[in-house]
């Protein structure tokens, strides 16, 4: 019996942090891991013998949730918003068809929190008080798809007895091989062999000292973004750019399937400023190949992200 084909994995915002909802607004079909993680002090104390350990008492505890697969672009935005806040809902000004809705990034001090719920077939937990503390979108050419990975932390989960039936859109993922990116002065290049964009926050658990196992309260640490990509040119403008210490910014498209003939499913980001970590440049190729590691930078006036999903979803506030 196929019991790892029969989990599921669902999410719903929560309107008080901590405050558990549990019926999930959105299912999403990508692979789940989580596990309970407690601090246990063994007792080792003088009694008279050479023998350590015998006792131990539970401390604080927690949850953690990982989320690894293909990058659905009605549900996987739910990482995003987790991450950095909720997004502005509008639908687009050109649009003629009612059903597009356009979600603009917006970077929040204190992005929402989550219920994940999941079901392992014989049993369904929830952790409440889910945040998410990195994503990693990432995508290789050759045969894959696109893909964004979470890892989460939250409350210690906790026995769903009454778990709903999941349900899910017939949203297809995007594939790999469909990108354009962008940089400083329309540099422009179709031809990407792979990119990785990292973006993690620091989150601290507050535990208070009032008899319970459980944190009370998230704190938001500094948050940083970092990307790296292989990329074809026609020239070296990119590897000179690291060369003179010169900042770029990078624009990541990606458009799939039409909806209802007029628009496209899309995920665009943008990260206005970039500085080179190390670039790479092969120029015994037809063309130049780049393979760069660059680091998000904030200026003042500037935004470490902006970018936009576009499809069918109204609204992500539930």
């Amino acid at each position: 019996m196929a019991i790892s084909k029969k989990t599921w994995t669902g999410i719903a915002r929560e309107t008080t942090p901590g405050t558990a909802v549990m019926t999930p607004s959105k299912f999403i079909p990508t692979k789940t891991t989580f596990k309970g993680g407690k601090k246990r002090e063994y007792l080792n104390e003088e009694r008279g013998d050479r023998n350590a350990n015998y006792g131990v008492v539970d401390s604080v505890r927690q949850s953690s949730v990982d989320m690894k697969g293909p990058y659905y672009n009605d549900v996987s935005p739910i990482l995003f918003w987790a991450g950095m806040g909720l997004p502005t809902t509008t639908q687009p000004a050109i649009s003629t068809d009612p059903t597009v809705y356009k979600h603009t990034f917006n970077l929040a001090d204190v992005p929402p929190s989550y219920t994940i719920n999941r079901s392992l077939d014989a049993v369904t937990y929830y952790v409440p008080y889910s945040v998410l503390e990195k994503w990693t979108l990432h995508f290789t050419t050759d045969g894959k798809l696109l893909e964004l990975d979470g890892t989460w932390l939250g409350l210690w989960a906790q026995t769903n007895a009454s778990p709903p039936t999941p349900t899910y859109s017939t949203l297809l993922p995007f594939a790999g091989y469909a990108p354009t990116i962008k940089f400083v002065d329309n540099v422009v290049s179709t031809d990407v062999t792979d990119l990785q964009i990292d973006y993690s926050q620091k989150i601290t658990l507050w535990y208070p000292a009032n008899g319970t196992q459980d944190f009370v309260t998230v704190y938001y640490g500094e948050r940083d973004l970092k990307c790296e990509f292989t990329a074809r040119f026609d020239n070296t403008t990119i590897y000179d750019r690291w060369r003179n210490n010169t900042n770029d910014s990078l624009t990541l498209d990606f458009q799939g399937p039409v909806i209802s003939n007029t628009y496209h499913q899309e995920l665009s980001i943008n990260l206005p400023t970039i500085s080179y970590d190390t670039v790479e440049h092969d120029t015994g190729k037809d063309n130049v190949m780049i393979k760069a590691k660059a680091t998000a930078l904030v200026p003042p006036g500037s935004s470490l992200i902006t970018g936009f999903v576009q499809n069918t979803v109204a609204s992500y506030t539930a």
